[in-house]
């Protein structure tokens, strides 16, 4: 499905106005970029604070709304900012903060999509978004002031409709949940990431870094993964990739001695397709574990970029080295080696749990006050399956009986099917012949005969 792809073109928008802030003539380029990653960081961690209110963020069409809004008014002000004399600098601010914020809405928006297929299909489009948004951002990134207001509102619009033409195809049973129970948070996977976003920080802000290494190593990396997955993932082992990131470790691992050694584009390089890798990885990870155990990807996603803070501080502690405020008699090789040792510290700590879906955190905040609501869900599911099976419901006939069972009337099945009232009330009646019952009573009363012998059991 191509407009699974549709990711890319909010990547392309947000990658193309990353390369404008950092570049822009008379701006301190880490000012602009941390100012972006403040404004996405806010949104982000109200979204993971308020999940439980908030999820899934699919199903309201505020969030997508203003999510195009504020694209719009990025795209805008941008493009004001470089044509006119008009306050440059409080235009230039504002286009900054309202691309952070859309970007964040964006990112949170897909990443339910994402959360809402399997492990293959999960690699395969996220992997090709970065890739695709990534590699037009880098052919667009020298158009002219007026082409590029062009694409920065055609972008989130084109994502947009991909977005909701996305969820239409997924089937009900699949969609993001509201509700969810205990799950053990990935917090080493975070910690991990948090070191990674610190060692790129600190070398994002070297004097001789160049942003386009970012670009290509970015390009390199999500190629990398999106080969995979079309050319091996089906004869190959897909946990070695997918639950485990032994081949960022690798990366990571090989990155930082190199790193002491070679300078330049070279060095850079390595770095960018490391930390590209990690983030690209550890996404992709993310997804999976919200389609698993039914956890918003507010709260995994969400707090999986706030780690994007311990890349601020990377700019800082770089800056802080640089003017001897920090480790006044440091040189090059004394950082390179205490990056180098956290970042072996951070892999060794990761590699070494045997059943990572079992040791990867501690139960996160507000899970308990849910448990109950979200057996009896799980529960139900089941149940339903079971009696589908039993009494050769078809698919569509299973979709019906899954919504009737949770009590959903005619007109909303009918809405979140996207079928027909006549048809919701076709495949009802042949429902309950099948069962041999008539109405929605003994419908109930047919599930919870089960539960109740279950429970006596």
């Amino acid at each position: 499905m191509l407009c699974f792809f549709g990711f890319a073109f909010s990547r392309c928008a947000n990658t193309m106005l990353g390369h404008r802030f950092a570049s822009a003539g008379g701006f301190d380029p880490f000012w602009s970029e941390d100012l972006y990653s403040i404004a996405s960081l806010v949104v982000f961690l109200a979204c993971a604070i308020l999940a439980r209110k908030l999820a899934p963020l699919y199903s309201k069409a505020a969030p997508l709304r203003i999510a195009i809004g504020l694209s719009v008014i990025a795209a805008a002000f941008d493009f004001l900012a470089a044509s006119t004399n008009l306050a440059p600098q409080l235009v230039f601010l504002l286009s900054i903060l309202t691309a952070g914020a859309s970007g964040a809405l964006f990112i949170l928006l897909w990443a339910e999509f994402h959360s809402c297929l399997d492990p293959l299909r999960i690699v395969f489009y996220v992997s090709g978004a970065f890739l695709f948004g990534t590699v037009s951002a880098w052919l667009l990134q020298d158009i002219s002031n007026a082409r590029r207001l062009l694409v920065l509102i055609a972008c989130p619009l084109a994502s947009a409709w991909c977005l909701r033409k996305s969820f239409s195809l997924v089937k009900p049973i699949d969609l993001p949940r509201s509700l969810w129970g205990r799950f053990a948070f990935p917090w080493k996977l975070v910690v991990v990431l948090s070191i990674y976003e610190f060692v790129y920080g600190m070398r994002e802000s070297s004097p001789s870094f160049v942003w386009e290494t970012y670009l290509i190593g970015a390009i390199g990396m999500a190629l990398a993964v999106f080969s995979f997955a079309c050319l091996f993932a089906r004869k190959s082992d897909l946990t070695l990739l997918y639950r485990t990131p032994f081949a960022l470790m690798f990366c990571g691992l090989a990155m930082a001695p190199i790193t002491a050694s070679l300078s330049g584009f070279a060095s850079d390089l390595l770095v960018s397709a490391g930390y590209a890798l990690m983030f690209l990885l550890i996404t992709l990870l993310m997804c999976d574990l919200s389609r698993q155990h039914g956890v918003s990807v507010l709260v995994l996603c969400g707090v999986q970029e706030l780690t994007a803070v311990f890349r601020l501080v990377g700019h800082q502690a770089s800056s802080a080295v640089s003017n001897g405020t920090l480790l006044a008699p440091a040189n090059d090789a004394m950082v390179v080696g205490a990056l180098t040792l956290a970042i072996v510290v951070a892999s060794v700590v990761l590699l070494s749990d045997r059943n990572p879906s079992q040791t990867w955190g501690a139960s996160f905040f507000g899970v308990n006050a849910m448990k109950k609501m979200d057996d009896d869900a799980l529960w139900l599911t089941q149940r339903c399956n079971e009696l589908s099976d039993a009494y050769g419901l078809s698919p569509r006939e299973r979709e019906v009986f899954l919504l009737l069972a949770r009590g959903k009337s005619t007109s909303q099945i009918e809405r979140e099917l996207v079928i027909a009232n006549g048809t919701v009330k076709s495949h009802t009646r042949r429902i309950y012949q099948k069962l041999g019952i008539h109405t929605k009573r003994e419908l109930v009363d047919a599930i919870g005969t089960g539960h109740e012998s279950n429970q006596r059991a």
